[in-house]
């Protein structure tokens, strides 16, 4: 028996929308396909790069990491900033990642040309 106080009120608005065919709209437990290792602190941020076969990493490590997802190996450590990391984000066309650092500054990495990347350097914010 439950008390006045445990009772739960259900109301329609509560049930799942539906066209009426009785299925159940049930939320689906996931779990990780793969987990992707390399740094050695916190990672602050993730995004995919277009076409959803790399992911970059951010990383208080100093560091940032892409990652080829299907194979789980790490394709590029990518270095140079002085401070822990605290952004990362991809173009949603090209093969640009843009870092952030507490050192003040961001960085644009190029890797449209899959023989080289480049890196421009640019001043961030002084405080």
């Amino acid at each position: 028996q439950m008390s006045g106080e445990d009772e739960v009120e259900v109301s329609d608005k509560d049930e799942p929308d539906g066209d009426g065919d009785g299925s159940s709209d049930c939320p689906t437990v996931r779990g990780p396909l793969t987990s992707l290792k390399s740094h050695q602190g916190v990672v602050i941020a993730a995004d995919w790069l277009v076409g959803g076969k790399q992911a970059v990493t951010a990383s208080w490590d100093r560091t940032a990491n892409l990652y080829d997802v299907e194979t789980s190996e790490l394709v590029h450590s990518l270095t140079g900033h002085d401070q822990e990391l605290t952004h990362c984000c991809t173009h949603p066309t090209q093969r640009l990642v843009v870092t952030s650092s507490r050192d003040t500054t961001f960085r644009l990495w190029d890797f449209r040309d899959p023989s080289i990347h480049s890196v421009n350097v640019f001043q961030g914010h002084t405080e």
